[in-house]
């Protein structure tokens, strides 16, 4: 049901809230988990190098879905999949909550993000489909407030559970606000209707990459573990590269159909984005994770006060997206995603030549940069990725924007995986992972330097 032109009466002002608190179920507990990660690994008397899969396993099925989940909603209508994705987010929270084995903590939080997915990809049309299209910018407004506000609380809601109650609450406390929200969107969220659609939905080609992801990470996982490389970690990887080369396949046979069409493949500007964006991605995830670790093991902190510890890069991030898209078209894309890109770097390599006496004060100023770095580059690289595509591709194109930072993500942090696993001091281990992610990061500044064009980049 279209709004129509009129004054925005209190169903507008509910279904909002319904997708606000959606948006904060599904970032809120992403972030949630990095200042619990510690407890988990106690909890399951598990090393760090398996723990990290809680986030790696919703970041890999959420960065593989989120694309295709665009298409579901306009297959199966978007509130009946918002719905849906709801319910799924829900039982999983509630089975991993009570998980006595670590794989089936795993096998839940890939579920989670495979539904928050859903949620997510339902949430956007759901937002500018409520209002009219004068009102478009409110809605767009308040679910990047929601999604700022989420993950600056994430963490320190994680670290507050993890350190008073169990790391198991995280999980928990999704189940009322999952029921809160269904009921709500079922009250005061008006139905939508299903649409044919000419294209399928590229199922076998989302299988296959997240087949040839999984099997890349689990060698990751084993080459951490075991230090060398033996006959399963080089089966993984041979699997790894068959299933990639059967997923480019499939590609180039559907298509404009296909989950990465080939027209986008084709173009190099548009290709130097979202590489970027997957190279980048390294910042991001290795603060988020690696921080809190840092600051719980080496410099005892309580879990609490490792989540508030991020607060530097979640507050300056949610600022910096705001004014990015203020600036956007007076510096243009190619500058914001430079500097941010770079900004990144700068500040991960700032992290890096700390050290175990360094007192919290001096860790600000590389995590502030971060955030802000990333809160200038994330918008600036989803609309630059969208207006180097056909109007009728740009849903597409965000998406796939997206599934990159997600990929790139968890990609990261099986690779991140490796250098910790090959420290015995945790604190080096550490500081050599920013080294090495501020390195990759550059690399993510360099590509969009030389190979973006056809958009207003304000330098040449």
């Amino acid at each position: 049901m279209m709004a129509d032109k009129s004054t925005l009466t209190s169903l507008h002002y509910w279904g909002l809230s319904v997708l606000s608190l959606a948006v904060f179920l599904v970032a809120g507990d992403f972030t949630a988990f990095s200042p619990a990660l510690p407890a988990i690994a106690a909890n399951f008397s598990s090393d760090f190098t398996s723990v990290h899969w809680v986030i790696n396993a919703y970041s890999l099925t959420y960065g593989v879905i989120i694309v295709t989940g665009g298409r579901l909603a306009d297959v199966y209508g978007r509130r009946r999949l918002f719905i849906f994705g709801v319910i799924v987010f829900a039982l999983s929270s509630l089975v991993g909550g009570l998980a006595q084995d670590l794989w089936v903590l795993l096998l839940c939080r890939a579920l989670m993000g495979f539904a928050g997915a859903l949620i997510w990809s339902a949430i956007l049309g759901m937002a500018y489909n409520l209002l009219p299209p004068e009102r478009a910018g409110l809605a767009g407004g308040l679910i990047l407030a929601a999604l700022g506000l989420s993950t600056s609380l994430g963490p320190i809601l994680g670290g507050f559970f993890s350190e008073y109650l169990t790391w198991r609450w995280v999980l928990f406390v999704n189940i009322p606000l999952a029921f809160i929200i269904i009921f709500l969107c079922c009250r005061k969220y008006p139905a939508d209707e299903a649409v044919r659609i000419e294209e399928d939905v590229d199922y076998l080609g989302a299988l296959l990459l997240s087949v040839s992801l999984f099997c890349f990470l689990l060698a990751m996982e084993v080459l951490a573990q075991k230090h060398a490389f033996g006959l399963f970690s080089t089966l993984l990887l041979c699997s790894s590269m068959v299933f990639l080369v059967g997923f480019g396949c499939r590609e180039i046979s559907k298509g404009s159909a296909a989950l990465i069409p080939v027209e986008l493949i084709k173009d190099a500007s548009f290709l130097s984005i979202v590489f970027s964006v997957l190279l980048v991605a390294t910042a991001f995830f290795a603060v988020l994770v690696y921080i809190p670790l840092l600051f719980i093991k080496v410099h005892k902190y309580s879990a609490l006060m490792a989540g508030v510890a991020l607060l530097p890069m979640m507050i300056s991030s949610s600022i910096f997206s705001f004014i990015s898209g203020l600036i956007h078209e007076k510096c243009g894309a190619r500058l914001l995603i430079c500097s941010g890109a770079l900004g990144m770097s700068v500040g991960l390599y700032w992290l890096s030549v700390l050290n175990e006496s360094t007192s919290y004060v001096f860790f600000i100023p590389g995590l502030a940069l971060v955030g802000a770095s990333l809160g200038v580059y994330s918008p600036a690289a989803v609309t630059a990725a969208v207006a180097l595509v056909d109007p009728s591709k740009s849903s597409l194109a965000g998406g796939i924007v997206y599934m990159f930072r997600f990929l790139g993500g968890a990609l990261a942090l099986g690779f991140n995986a490796i250098i910790l696993a090959y420290y015995d001091d945790i604190a080096e281990g550490v500081y050599r992972i920013f080294e090495v992610d501020a390195f990759i990061t550059l690399l993510g500044f360099l590509l969009p330097l030389y190979f973006l064009r056809g958009v207003d980049a304000r330098f040449s």
